[in-house]
C-alpha cells in the first residue's frame, strides 16, 4: 500500500510538470506587424510589460501582457486568437459591432472581460457578471 501511495504521489508530482507551461520571452520587436498594428490600435498608450511563446521552436502564438494586466494571444500572423482583460475591460471597439447589436438587443449591459475566437471563426465572449455568450462565425448566437 505504502509503495502504491509513493508510486501516485510521483505520478502526481510528473503530470504537474508536464502541465505547467514554459514561457520563452521574445521581444516585442519580433511580434508580427499585424500584432504590432492591433496593439497600437486598440491599446493606444498601453505599454507592453511582457512577452513570450510556449514552444522554443515553433513560433504559433505569441503571449502579450500589457502593463494593465490584460493577456492578448495573437496567432503567428498576428491576428488576435484571445483576450483576457480580467479586472480592466476589452476596448469596445475590439468586440464586433454584430456581438454588441447582439447584447445591445438582448440588453445586456456587463461588461466583456474574455473573448476567444477559433481557427473556425465561432466567438466566446464572456462578461464580468459570468455570462459566456456563444457565436458562430456567422455572428448567430449559439446554445
Amino acid at each position: 500500500m505504502r509503495k502504491l501511495l509513493i508510486l501516485l504521489a510521483v505520478l502526481m508530482g510528473t503530470t504537474l510538470m508536464w502541465a505547467q507551461e514554459s514561457k520563452y520571452p521574445i521581444e516585442v520587436k519580433k511580434l508580427p506587424d499585424l500584432a504590432t498594428h492591433n496593439l497600437k490600435s486598440y491599446f493606444p498608450g498601453t505599454e507592453v510589460a511582457e512577452v513570450y511563446t510556449v514552444t522554443q521552436k515553433i513560433k504559433d502564438e505569441y503571449f502579450v501582457v500589457l502593463d494593465n494586466s490584460v493577456l492578448v494571444v495573437f496567432d503567428k500572423h498576428g491576428q488576435w486568437s484571445r483576450v483576457e482583460a480580467n479586472d480592466a475591460e476589452i476596448p469596445e471597439r475590439m468586440i464586433d459591432g454584430r456581438i454588441k447589436m447582439d447584447m445591445a438587443k438582448n440588453k445586456i449591459t456587463s461588461r466583456v472581460i474574455k473573448m476567444e475566437k477559433d481557427k473556425k471563426g465561432n466567438y466566446e465572449a464572456v462578461l464580468e457578471d459570468g455570462t459566456q455568450l456563444h457565436y458562430d462565425n456567422q455572428f448567430k448566437p449559439m446554445k
